[in-house]
């Protein structure tokens, strides 16, 4: 099942045949509603790990940043 704001629609297609998906897993997913009413996907897409900060990038409890503030 996938499920957003909107609702709930069955996962279907091949590419789920290799793939263990868990509840509460974040994922894009390219397809297209089929004329059962199920998605049938043909692509899926996992966000990667975020970077970690590192010691200079803490914030003070003011909420300011206290070292050199990086964007990546």
């Amino acid at each position: 099942m996938l499920e957003d704001e909107s609702g709930r629609i069955r996962l279907t297609g091949k590419i789920l045949e290799d793939t263990t998906l868990v509840t509460g897993v974040i994922v894009g997913v390219l397809g297209a509603e089929t004329s059962s009413g199920d998605f049938e996907a043909i692509d899926l897409c996992f966000p990667g790990m975020a970077s970690q900060a590192n010691e200079d990038d803490r914030m003070d409890t003011d909420g300011k940043a206290r070292g050199p503030c990086k964007l990546t």
